[in-house]
């Protein structure tokens, strides 16, 4: 068949019958070839290239047009000449001293130049960009974070990071804020290493657990010129304990509750459907799509807690209204909104943001809520009494909410607050 890549015929052979080796086997009846090669012969219209993208380990080359690097050449001349014509005055501008421990990387006109340094640099002035770039370890704390366990345990563990820049030409030219980057990318490789692993393992296996976060880190930072040299887990402190109420049987009672929502489907369903995923697994993403609306109704677990007074929750924002003041609402900074179900239920705002703080029944009047919650009336009791943890309560799914998950825990700070008050 005449194509683009030339003459040739394709034919198809039936499978032998007789033993593969067997002398006979190509002058067998069965062994037959058929002939599709077509009589007509086709010409596409499109060529088709077999050169990879230019993002994969490529080198990317630009060669400007005659009249630029013509351009290009006659204003790097003027600005030698312009430096030697000044050189007392533009020698201060144009030589720069770089430590052992530096680099500098030039942009000429906007390309990037070999980097230069240790010792004395020229460089040429209104004509290059230049960056110093420190070549020596330097680490950064991944601030802790609460996370659950593969056995049900609730967690708060942090970690350090070391890291020092190998190739400062990626270092600058790959990646546009490295050191946001590696925050960001150290934060998520610890949630979702950890949460694969049980609290006993954490304990016992600290050691391979750096080194897994440490070889996690160099997969990607490598592309950008950075080196991860040691990774320090924190302390774990444990929030709750692993419980006989493991992973694997909330992740059932909550398929159960969405179930009972009208078969599934219902924002309900689908809200207690991502709860499942977070827990049974084992993904770091604690927190709902922000587009997900507050359920209606909290599913209430099977033991409500056990409070010595029952207080309605007017009776508690009532509570909460003495210790407003402005340094509270400088360390909470945020307005929280509480859709309360059962008895005496409603809809209350808290405003830690503006003025000393304000309470009320509904939703602010004026501005938007950081965090929207939505639990019991009883398990509000139990939150603002210190009888159960804001972190916990949302761990075991009695505590819905939408918005900022760490606006939420600060919740805590008004709670210790509250305590300090009534003793």
């Amino acid at each position: 068949m005449s194509s683009l890549w030339g003459s040739s015929k394709v034919r198809y052979s039936a499978l032998p019958t007789s033993d593969t080796g067997s002398d006979d086997m190509y002058q067998h009846k069965d062994y037959e070839s058929l002939d599709f090669s077509s009589a007509f012969s086709y010409k596409s219209a499109f060529t088709y290239s077999k050169v990879l993208p230019p993002y994969v380990q490529e080198k990317r080359t630009y060669s400007p047009p005659l009249a630029t690097r013509v351009c290009s050449k006659l204003v790097i001349i003027l600005s030698y000449l312009f430096v030697l014509l000044t050189f007392p005055i533009t020698g201060w501008i144009a030589i720069k001293s770089i430590e052992q421990f530096e680099r500098l990387v030039v942009f000429r006109l906007g390309r990037l130049q070999e980097p230069k340094g240790p010792g004395m640099v020229f460089v040429l002035p209104f004509v290059d960009k230049w960056r110093r770039v420190d070549m020596r370890t330097r680490a950064f704390n991944v601030p802790p974070q609460q996370i659950l366990t593969s056995d049900g345990a609730a967690i708060s563990i942090g970690a350090t990071v070391y890291h020092r820049i190998t190739d400062v030409t990626l270092s600058i030219a790959s990646i546009q804020d490295l050191n946001h980057s590696i925050r960001v990318l150290g934060q998520t490789v610890l949630l979702s290493l950890i949460s694969q692993h049980s609290l006993t393992s954490l304990n016992t296996y600290k050691q391979n657990l750096n080194e897994q976060i440490q070889k996690e880190l160099n997969k990607a930072t490598q592309s950008w010129g950075v080196e991860v040299s040691r990774v320090e887990l924190s302390e774990v402190t444990v929030i709750q304990e692993s419980t006989p109420m493991s992973a694997e049987k909330v992740g059932g009672i909550l398929g159960q509750l969405a179930g009972q929502m009208t078969g599934g489907g219902t924002p309900q369903a689908n809200w207690i459907q991502s709860l499942i995923g977070a827990s049974s697994g084992m993904q770091p993403v604690l927190l709902p799509p922000s587009n997900t609306p507050i359920p209606a109704a909290v599913p209430r677990r099977d033991t409500p807690t056990t409070t010595t007074l029952a207080v309605t929750p007017d009776e508690l924002m009532a509570m909460i209204t003495p210790i407003l003041n402005v340094e509270l609402v400088q360390n909470v900074d945020a307005i929280y909104v509480f859709h309360i179900t059962g008895e005496n239920g409603g809809t209350y705002y808290l405003d830690l943001k503006t003025g000393s703080g304000t309470v009320g029944r509904g939703n602010h009047p004026t501005c938007k809520p950081g965090v929207e919650l939505a639990m019991s009336s009883d398990d509000m009791q139990a939150i603002f009494y210190g009888q159960l943890r804001p972190f916990v309560a949302y761990m075991s799914g009695q505590l819905l909410l939408d918005g900022d998950r760490d606006v939420a825990m600060r919740l805590d700070r008004v709670v210790a607050r509250l305590q300090e008050a009534k003793c």
